[in-house]
């Protein structure tokens, strides 16, 4: 399969808004290695996508969350865990794109990877999270992702079809995530 990977470099970053003000398309900065502070962002071109993912799970208020109530539209999933540094610091940054996206009918779930209930609910209203995200069921939902997020945090974008159209293994940031999401809105449906 081929893959186009993509370098966000320190002046990528501030094309993609590292404040979350910009919306640069992620073909802005396509050359080099592919890292992004120590993680990568992968885009996928539409003709060699063959990974669809579904995830089925529960919120902590006992809400079914299914991928496949979303076919059609374009999804982000994100991997996260309340003690996770990271995560938290991406949190703003993934309820803003939410927020821009979701006009679009661009769906948010997160899944999370080892938290209870408890923890869930307080990390979500601490950084008024306001989309999905499926509890911790002893890995199941971590096994839906078929090893394409081994690092926490893991943000995937998923085309209409399910199939897995960008990964970024590494704290995202608005800009960039907007960026690889716009790109896949822009694909004919």
């Amino acid at each position: 399969m081929r893959r186009r990977v993509v370098l966000a470099a320190l002046s990528a970053l501030a094309l993609a808004g590292c404040a979350g003000g910009s919306n640069a398309s992620i073909g802005d900065y396509r050359d080099g290695g592919g890292k992004l502070g120590g993680g990568t962002v992968e885009t996928i071109p539409p003709a060699d996508r063959t990974t669809t993912l579904t995830v089925k799970g529960t919120t902590p208020a006992d809400v079914v969350v299914d991928t496949t109530a979303f076919r059609g539209q374009v999804v982000v999933l994100n991997t996260w865990g309340s003690w996770c540094g990271p995560c938290n610091l991406e949190a703003p940054a993934l309820q803003r794109a939410y927020t821009q996206l979701r006009p679009d009918g661009v769906q948010f779930v997160g899944v999370n990877v080892r938290d209870d209930d408890a923890s869930m609910t307080g990390f979500e209203r601490k950084f008024s999270i306001t989309y999905p995200s499926v509890r911790y069921d002893g890995g199941a939902a971590i096994l839906q992702l078929k090893g394409k997020a081994v690092a926490t945090p893991t943000t995937i974008v998923l085309d209409r079809q399910g199939r897995i159209a960008a990964r970024v293994t590494v704290q995202v940031d608005t800009g960039t995530l907007t960026g690889l999401v716009q790109d896949v809105l822009k694909e004919p449906a």
